[in-house]
């Protein structure tokens, strides 16, 4: 577990400025069905393999949802639209009901937000603590994708590629 004190160093400064220069795509993982749903953002969303497919996110040791992403739970991960940073802040937020002022559905048992630029569901295959974060994998089943800008986070901030893009030309 991380102190505050070793939050405080300059290495781990440094550390977390290295962090903020690595672009991030934003989603939602959510778990459960009817009344008994839960969700999380998450900023580490990553490909992991096309054979078998697999991906990869991570969460904070502390996190509640952590405790429900048993090696063989059924996850959603919604991928978040440039457009979607007030859902992305929500599901950051300790506390109160994600769900009760987002837009969503239940589709393959799952809660799906709306207007995800993508979505897949999948199966928790590993569950590895690493530092101050579990690392989670997951085998992918169904994925549905929609042409959109991702919102991504960089430099501690939400995102688009095409501001970014217009903001270096």
């Amino acid at each position: 577990m991380v102190t505050s004190d070793e939050v405080a160093t300059p290495a781990n400064k440094t550390i977390k400025s290295l962090f903020a220069l690595v672009p991030t795509a934003v989603a939602v993982v959510t778990v459960g069905s009817g009344t008994q749903r839960y969700g999380a953002t998450i900023g580490t969303l990553g490909a992991l393999s096309l054979n078998p497919p697999l991906l990869m996110f991570a969460l904070k040791q502390d996190a509640g949802l952590v405790g429900r992403l048993k090696v063989g739970a059924q996850i959603g991960i919604n991928v978040l639209g440039v457009e979607q940073e007030d859902v992305a802040l929500r599901f950051a937020t300790p506390g109160i009901d994600r769900f009760a002022t987002t837009r969503w559905c239940e589709e393959r048992a799952l809660p799906r937000l709306d207007s995800a630029m993508a979505w897949a569901t999948g199966s928790v295959r590993d569950q590895l603590p690493l530092g101050d974060h579990v690392l989670i994998t997951a085998i992918v089943g169904h994925t549905e994708t929609e042409i959109g800008l991702p919102l991504i986070y960089w430099q501690r901030h939400f995102t688009s590629l095409v501001t970014e893009v217009c903001r270096h030309e």
